[in-house]
């Protein structure tokens, strides 16, 4: 089944921080679309995530279909490395990071990768349904202990990332393949926009 793709993209501020680290690609041609959200804490995250959308375009365009889970996880693998390398030349022993989503639409399916703490949501006949995981220590220890295991958790460390590109060599991409019907929307965001939603 083929399917008319229709989308936007747009970045705001807001009216918390002064600068906005985040970037995104929307390609309706190719059928994907991503959001790459530079880390807090580490130096350049706003060249953190614009490189990371501009080589994952640049690995498309150079012939990676990602019509699969394992070829979309192999280049997005391929994304983190760049980011690893750019931050050993930018970033200092620190280096740099960035949370990053990616959705490959392909007539009628929807396959995804995910890193971090911004977001993809489904939205179709059963309503909107966060299909994304956030990598943050509050998310992973309600996962392993239920929700009372954040009570004494302070704050600040619950929205701590566990996982973003550009940081762990070892990182793990979550993937996933998702139906699509016609009049059903996507949602990918950073997470300013996931804590509205």
């Amino acid at each position: 089944m083929y399917m008319n793709l229709a989308s936007s993209g747009h970045s705001d501020v807001g009216f918390v921080r002064e600068s906005n680290e985040d970037s995104f690609l929307v390609d309706d041609e190719r059928g994907l679309y991503a959001v790459a959200d530079g880390v807090g804490g580490l130096p350049h995250g706003s060249l953190a995530s614009r490189l990371a959308v501009q080589f994952f375009r640049a690995l498309i365009r150079d012939g990676h279909e990602c019509s699969t889970e394992e070829e979309l996880r192999a280049v997005v693998h391929e994304v983190h490395l760049n980011i690893v390398e750019s931050g050993l030349l930018v970033g200092g022993d620190n280096g740099i990071g960035t949370t990053f989503s990616a959705a490959r639409v392909l007539d009628d399916k929807m396959i995804l990768a995910h890193v971090g703490d911004s977001s993809i949501f489904l939205k179709n006949g059963q309503g909107l349904q966060k299909i994304s995981r956030n990598h943050t220590l509050g998310d992973e220890l309600v996962e392993k202990h239920g929700p009372e295991a954040m009570s004494d958790m302070p704050e600040h460390y619950m929205h701590t990332l566990t996982r973003c590109m550009g940081q762990d060599i070892d990182f793990a991409i979550d993937v996933a393949t998702h139906s699509l019907k016609k009049g059903d929307s996507i949602l990918i965001c950073s997470d300013g926009v996931t804590n509205m939603v």
